[in-house]
């Protein structure tokens, strides 16, 4: 008996996916919500598509479904478990943070809490943790240190990510040093997950400020408080510093 492979179609330019786009809109707005979600899933979530254009599917979205559906869509969208709906989920939710802040936060750590796989938590953590302390980090940080005790390692693990992206990203040193002290609190853990996370953003700390390593130097060096796969991340990320240098 043979067995039928699937294919999956790879959709490269937004050409190409502004009328599959426009076509959900359409059944949206003929059938409803979760006939729009089965098409959108036919169409695109199960397509070969990179995740600057699922970015864009997501943008597109936002702006042409009703705001007062956009949770329900992505409620409807989080089962389905595919890699591209994560980014869908992260911008849209990235989209409502002006002005649906809260909301926003809460449904990101509920999907992710519903994580089943590393890379849901990277993919939703950097767009909406991490893009949310770049650009309104003064009520986001309060949310990040409630979010590391959270009892889901996802959801830690995520908040690792985001940090990544906000330092990348040119989050402001004053900033950079409460986030890394967070980190520092949470560097004895031995929970794998947490560990790829919070290393994460502790070796982009040590890349592109390598002068608050120093300052922390004694914390960092503290064995009792600190573990060695943490230290390892801070030396990862000052050599790169230093290549990146020149020296």
């Amino acid at each position: 008996m043979s067995i039928k492979r699937i294919v999956l179609k790879s959709i490269t330019k937004k050409s190409e996916l502004t009328p599959l786009l426009e076509r959900c809109i359409s059944t949206y707005n003929a059938e409803g919500l979760d006939a729009c979600v089965a098409l959108f899933n036919d169409l695109i979530l199960t397509n070969k598509i990179k995740f600057p254009l699922l970015e864009y599917c997501a943008a597109f979205l936002f702006d042409h479904l009703p705001t007062e559906d956009l949770i329900s869509f992505c409620d409807k969208v989080e089962p389905l478990k595919t890699i591209g709906g994560n980014v869908i989920l992260g911008i849209i939710l990235q989209k409502r943070l002006p002005d649906h802040f809260r909301e926003s936060i809460d449904k990101a750590t509920e999907y992710i809490a519903k994580a089943h796989i590393w890379y849901i938590c990277d993919i939703i953590g950097e767009r909406v943790y991490g893009y949310s302390l770049r650009h309104q980090p003064e009520i986001t940080i309060p949310e990040i240190k409630r979010l590391s005790k959270h009892e889901a390692n996802w959801v830690v693990r995520s908040l690792g990510a985001g940090a990544h992206y906000a330092i990348k990203k040119g989050l402001e040193k004053a900033h950079v040093a409460i986030v890394f002290k967070l980190l520092l609190s949470m560097a004895n853990t031995k929970d794998k997950e947490i560990k790829q996370g919070v290393g994460w953003a502790a070796k982009t700390t040590a890349k592109f400020h390598p002068d608050l390593i120093e300052q922390y130097k004694s914390e960092i060096e503290n064995t009792d408080k600190v573990e060695g796969w943490f230290r390892t991340k801070i030396k990862i990320g000052l050599d790169r510093n230093r290549y990146a240098k020149g020296n």
